[in-house]
């Protein structure tokens, strides 16, 4: 868990009995100090940083997880990789916004870093900062996570691994899974007679079996969906219409996967998503690195 110390932190480990449920035992409760290259204060950055992290370190014991507590000196994105592959994590857990330069760091340098290098699954909690100033609120609702998640598909070799993962959560209480795959074909490929129709025929059939899986998986109710338009605002559309608890992604694809952590697309994503989301790096990117 990647603490920034700030009060929003404070309610998000208060639900870390929520990971409890997916099976979680051990946290690494991490807060990066970030190196002042003015005043070279990294060390006493650490001491005002002990009692917030002894706070939170008692938030989650009480909550029956196991804590161990580092804090690392470098640049969020690669120190907390290095965190995590140094405790070989089953999962890294953030929060969509933070203070100071967390906030420009969290969902600027370490969506790159992480969505880019991380070996281990991202949990994206959604943080909501009032326009008008105040408290940050976290808007993860404990107990909630796994109610309906949104799966949303290119038939990528990525996007595969994402339903590998909410197979693998189904026996942990999926309640609903809405699978979708944005159907947007370039007008060039409508110059071929029969085209479309072609793709949908293709399109439908391949999130027939994709449903068939999850059903197998043991997942009560799946919904495939097959929406024209551009990905990005099927899925935003998708999110508008409330109800969903969980969005599940690969971290790499083709077509609107690849666009989603590209640029000023994946902070819109992350910034607008009501629900967390999970991130799911490529299995071959440790042989791959």
């Amino acid at each position: 868990m990647a603490t920034d110390l700030s009060p929003t932190w404070d309610e998000i480990v208060s639900c870390g009995g929520e990971l409890r449920h997916l099976g979680c035992s051990l946290v690494i409760l991490t807060h990066v100090v970030t190196p002042d290259f003015f005043t070279a204060a990294a060390g006493e950055s650490r001491q005002q940083a002990e009692p917030r992290l002894a706070h939170q370190r008692r938030q989650l014991e009480a909550q029956g997880l196991k804590v161990v507590v580092e804090t690392p000196i470098g640049l969020p994105g690669s120190s907390l990789n290095e965190v995590a592959r140094k405790h070989d994590a089953s999962l890294m857990v953030i929060g969509s916004h933070g203070k100071s330069r967390w906030r420009e760091w969290v969902l600027g340098s370490f969506a790159s870093a992480v969505c880019h290098q991380a070996r281990f699954p991202i949990l994206v909690l959604p943080v909501r900062i009032p326009e008008s100033g105040g408290k940050a609120t976290c808007l993860w609702h404990c107990t909630d996570l796994l109610r309906h998640l949104l799966l949303p598909t290119d038939f990528s070799a990525p996007a595969a691994e994402a339903l590998c993962y909410a197979e693998l959560l189904a026996p942990k209480g999926v309640a609903r899974v809405s699978l979708v795959h944005a159907l947007h074909l370039p007008p060039r490929e409508f110059d071929e007679p029969g085209w479309p129709e072609k793709v949908e025929a293709a399109a439908r059939n391949s999130l027939e079996i994709l449903k068939d899986r999850l059903e197998a998986a043991g997942v009560p109710r799946v919904d495939a969906r097959l929406s024209p338009g551009h990905p990005i605002s099927v899925i935003l559309e998708l999110l508008q219409a409330g109800d969903i608890s969980l969005i599940v992604l690969g971290t790499q694809g083709r077509g609107f996967i690849a666009e989603i952590f590209l640029g000023s697309v994946a902070h819109n994503i992350t910034r607008v998503a009501p629900c967390p989301i999970l991130l799911i790096p490529p299995l071959n990117r440790e042989s791959a690195a």
